[in-house]
């Protein structure tokens, strides 16, 4: 098993508006199947960084929605996760969902994990010092990240600064 990891591009990841924020997000991410078409190994992983939490944040809320089917380019049989949080902490914000299991594609228009965008566990949802922020997915059984050939997954959460 290797991991590969990915910095997310500045266009794909955005500071909602105040006419956004009115459904409790402040930061929308994007992420492309080929943001994360790395890695040719059955068990391989993706990371992504989607950025750095501040100094003294609150994290109260991720969402995470299938905008775009994910799939592989052939027949294969593999099965595709995603959990958010943070490089010491992988599934704090959004516990491992699916996107793809067992080689059937999780429909477009889904919402995977906590449909309310509850945070699952308190512990590490607030510090003083800032933290990176991450999007773990985990390729397993059959096929590998770099056979994706169509899927775009989007986050949405709450994140408070200079709170604490």
């Amino acid at each position: 098993m290797a991991n590969t990891d990915v910095t997310l591009g500045g266009a794909s990841t955005e500071l909602l508006t105040i006419q956004e924020r009115t459904n409790g997000f402040t930061h929308k991410f994007e992420i492309d199947h080929t943001d994360i078409d790395e890695g040719t190994g059955t068990d391989d992983t993706v990371t992504v960084t989607l950025g750095s939490l501040p100094t003294n944040f609150v994290v109260t809320k991720c969402f995470l929605y299938i905008k775009e089917a994910f799939d592989y380019s052939g027949d294969e049989a593999g099965t595709l996760t995603v959990q958010v949080g943070t490089d010491g902490d992988p599934n704090n914000f959004a516990a491992a969902a699916s996107l793809i299991t067992t080689g059937t594609p999780v429909a477009a228009g889904t919402v995977v994990g906590a449909a309310s965008g509850v945070i699952p566990t308190a512990a590490g949802s607030a510090g003083e010092s800032g933290d990176a922020l991450e999007a773990l997915f985990s390729n397993s059984a059959a096929g590998s990240p770099s056979l994706l050939n169509v899927g775009k997954l989007v986050i949405l959460m709450e994140i408070g600064e200079d709170l604490l």
